[in-house]
């Protein structure tokens, strides 16, 4: 695999701590997580800024509006 070419972007998608709870409960409710899913990420949220990355909040934004500022980012 030829990788000369190719440049890394980290990015980091986050939401605010209102919207992650939502996000989780509906997904322990289809069954997709367990609901102890919701207190370690809740836990974890402070973590994302120490990481060296580009932190993108999607707290409002729709899944098209996220790939869009992605591809403006890597662009």
């Amino acid at each position: 695999l030829n990788t000369e070419e190719c440049r890394i972007v980290c990015i980091s998608l986050t939401c605010e701590e209102k919207e992650l709870i939502k996000r989780l409960k509906r997904d322990v409710e289809l069954g997709k997580r367990t609901d102890n899913v919701i207190g370690r990420s809740i836990e974890r949220i402070s973590m994302y800024d120490t990481l060296n990355t580009i932190k993108i909040d999607t707290t409002n934004m729709t899944v098209g509006e996220i790939s869009d500022k992605i591809l403006e980012i890597v662009s």
